[in-house]
């Protein structure tokens, strides 16, 4: 009796180590990402739009002004301006589902007047400025390229990373006068880069959608050229990469979709009848 339940416990040992030896298929690993099948923004649709941003500041530039205070009295008896300007249009047409070329022109002004800035680091180190003004344009061209993809298969939310290649030209000048004398620089900016820009888009009615894009990867070369008092002149020239997240770099705006071929307005208005 016993010789036969030894016999019987190897054969299921057997049994077991040989059911167990057979491979089975793996199933591939799946995130749940995959690569959305739903069409956002359909061929053929046309993309315009344009970026908008204005900023001003103005202190302590009353008769009876002491001036104002920063960081603890560190920086004192600011007066002065500035301003901020930048217009940015850009078009874009789909070469397929989901997937857009297109361009964009960006122009940003900025102007500074410091009438006076104190900075005191104590009793014995104390400096100041005074009569120095500011000011700066730039003008920029980009060819881009899109990619969007559907959240969750919405038709209303979606994300898109975004292939920018930009040239840029500016100029700038800084000044200070004093008395009936005016020191200052003048400077020439060349700008190229590379950059890839992530994004949101949220469609708030059929044509219209608001995107927040932010610039986090980029190859960049910056060329500048100085003149000095009209005498002097100098050079300086940058280059390299980058992967942050640059919070000033934040790109908010309104985008505007105009369907076309089988999906305009009128070839649906067609199907129906």
């Amino acid at each position: 009796m016993k010789r036969i339940l030894i016999i019987s416990l190897l054969i299921c040992i057997a049994a077991n180590s040989w059911a167990g030896s057979e491979k089975k298929p793996v199933e591939p690993f799946d995130r749940g990402i995959g690569v959305s099948n739903t069409v956002f923004v359909p061929k053929g649709t046309i993309g315009t739009g344009v970026n908008f941003s204005y900023n001003t500041v103005d202190l302590g530039n009353t008769s009876d002004d002491s001036g104002y205070s920063m960081l603890f009295d560190l920086v004192g008896g600011l007066s002065g301006s500035m301003y901020t300007f930048g217009l940015a249009p850009h078009f874009s047409y789909f070469v397929a589902d989901n997937l857009s070329v297109g361009a964009r022109f960006d122009y940003d002004r900025s102007s500074l007047d410091l009438g006076n800035a104190a900075l005191s680091l104590g009793d014995d180190m104390s400096f100041g400025i005074s009569d120095y003004h500011m000011l700066k344009h730039m003008a920029s061209g980009s060819v881009t390229m899109r990619y969007y993809m559907s959240i969750a298969n919405s038709k209303r939310f979606a994300i898109f990373a975004e292939v920018r290649a930009t040239g840029a030209y500016g100029q700038s000048k800084m000044w200070k006068e004093d008395g009936t004398d005016k020191f200052g620089t003048y400077q020439i900016t060349y700008k190229g880069a590379l950059m890839c820009v992530p994004g949101i888009c949220v469609f708030a009615h059929d044509n219209v959608a608001v995107e927040v894009a932010i610039g986090v990867l980029g190859i960049n070369y910056n060329y500048n050229e100085q003149i000095r008092n009209q005498v002097e002149h100098s050079s300086m020239q940058t280059s390299g990469a980058n992967f942050r997240i640059n919070p000033l770099a934040i790109e908010i705006g309104t985008c505007f979709y105009f369907y076309t071929g089988p999906h305009s307005k009128k070839a649906r208005m067609k199907n129906r009848q």
